[in-house]
């Protein structure tokens, strides 16, 4: 799971770095002036809100690759793994309106994965240490709260689900006519009403009842198997059919921490060979950077102190993000209390699993953003294709990445409705930056509401003019 949660959180770098100026720094669409004023929570921190300056951002962003690359070797692995995260938390707080669920996920799970020894194997520290790890199942808190934040990832997400998912199990049919998240291949099961119907059925109890194969006591180690299989084939599906970006990938390796310990002798023995040619490279690195960094394990009573506190620590935080998830239901009259919000808000441990819940969006549309050339010429600056409003071939190919998919469907909210001047001014920036020879003099975002209506009967689109900058 190390190792696959550092290499998810490279690529997610890799991805977000490719928007540095406009997504985290003063000249995009998101400057610190409107995050403050409507994004943040005074309980939040961010090393990346010290500065605007994309050349600060991008700083920041080198030293979150520095701290996943140590991860994904596992060099000094506890200590690497708190930057990680604290870097991670640092990102998401510096601009919430491109995070989705599985930004959550990664976060929640990064956090625990601090108390948890995940560099004991397949990692410099294990080649490092005189006396090699032999405990080959983990029992403590921390496992506890871990497998429990997977809980609520599925069995959480499906009791927030209403009549659309458990009673009229119509949700896949409105989740696969949104164009917005769908690909080609999802329109093969789109005209199959009895086989989304199915579909619903399994997606729902799949996400109730796939936990509860974690707990069964007898042959408990195939049960853990078949539920992380049973993961794994839920997000590869999803991956397939819906744009959602980084959720399924992070749903896979977040699983990762629960495979039983019958396979992972088996993939030792599978990768014993390659262990051998890796060892005298790693064992390289390893003392390369031992010689750079020298640490010192605390005094024996020390360390046993620091192990008592932790674990008073841990069952608070085990109890406090059980009961936040607890009171997410809408059945539970009683809530947790607001004096208590501020630990949540600062370890962004606060969460919410609703996805497609309790109903499935269905303001569904595309955006075409009319620019006024100052040679009075219209364009359409979205795709730079010819001005017209007919809906795209592909809905999901007009955005750059999932982060513009997420931020463009956070513009469309009437309550995020302070985004659109800020996104107006900016495309119209770089835009006259990029066409020095077209220049702008107005702008509007127009977006083609089609409503999603059921039994597959159309709604004809509606054009709504977001914003008009000058």
């Amino acid at each position: 799971m190390r190792i696959c949660l550092s290499a998810v959180i490279l690529i997610d770098l890799s991805i977000r770095i490719s928007d540095l100026e406009a997504f985290y720094s003063n000249t995009g669409v998101v400057p610190l002036t409107l995050l403050f004023e409507k994004g943040w929570n005074d309980y939040f921190i961010s090393f990346h809100t010290i500065s605007g300056l994309w050349q600060v951002q991008l700083l920041l962003f080198i030293g979150g690759y520095f701290f996943a690359i140590l991860l994904f070797i596992g060099y000094r692995t506890r200590l690497v793994t708190f930057f990680s995260w604290l870097m991670l938390l640092s990102l998401h707080n510096r601009n919430g309106f491109i995070l989705q669920g599985g930004d959550d996920l990664l976060r929640m799970v990064l956090f625990w994965a601090v108390f948890i020894p995940w560099g004991a194997r397949y990692s410099c520290d294990a080649l490092l240490t005189r006396s090699p790890y032999k405990e080959t199942t983990l029992y403590s808190v921390a496992t506890i709260a871990y497998l429990l934040q997977i809980c609520y990832i599925y069995t959480g997400s499906a009791l927030l689900k209403g009549v659309e998912w458990n009673h009229d199990f119509t949700a896949m049919y409105y989740v696969y006519a949104l164009d917005q998240v769908n690909y080609k291949i999802t329109k093969c099961f789109f005209y199959y009403p009895e086989l989304l119907r199915k579909m619903t059925m399994l997606a729902y109890y799949l996400e109730l009842f796939v936990p509860l194969l974690f707990f069964v006591p007898i042959k408990h180690q195939w049960f853990r198997l078949s539920g992380v299989a049973l993961i794994i084939l839920f997000h590869g599906m999803n991956s397939l059919t819906l744009f959602i970006g980084m959720f399924p990938l992070i749903g896979m390796a977040t699983a990762m921490g629960i495979l039983p310990t019958c396979f992972m002798n088996w993939f030792d023995l599978r990768v014993l060979k390659m262990k051998r040619r890796v060892r005298e490279s790693f064992l390289g690195i390893s003392y390369l950077l031992e010689r750079i960094i020298r640490w010192k394990e605390p005094a024996y009573e020390q360390h046993i102190l620091i192990y008592n506190i932790k674990t008073a620590f841990l069952i608070f935080l085990t109890a406090f993000v059980f009961d936040w998830n607890f009171s997410n239901l809408s059945f539970i009259n009683s809530k947790l209390s607001d004096k208590l919000r501020f630990i949540g808000y600062s370890l962004r441990l606060d969460q919410n699993w609703g996805m497609f819940a309790p109903g499935v969006f269905k303001d569904d549309g595309w955006f075409v953003m009319e620019g006024l050339t100052e040679k009075n010429k219209s364009v359409n600056i979205w795709n730079q294709k010819e001005l017209n409003y007919k809906k795209p071939e592909s809905v999901v190919a007009t955005f750059k990445n999932d982060r513009w998919r997420k931020y463009s469907e956070n513009l469309i909210m009437d309550n995020q409705s302070f985004l659109r001047g800020y996104f107006c001014n900016y495309s119209t920036r770089t835009w006259n930056e990029k066409h020095p020879d077209e220049k702008l003099k107005s702008l509007k975002i127009i977006y083609m509401s089609e409503f999603t209506l059921p039994d597959y009967h159309y709604a004809k689109p509606e054009k709504q003019i977001l914003w008009e900058c000058h």
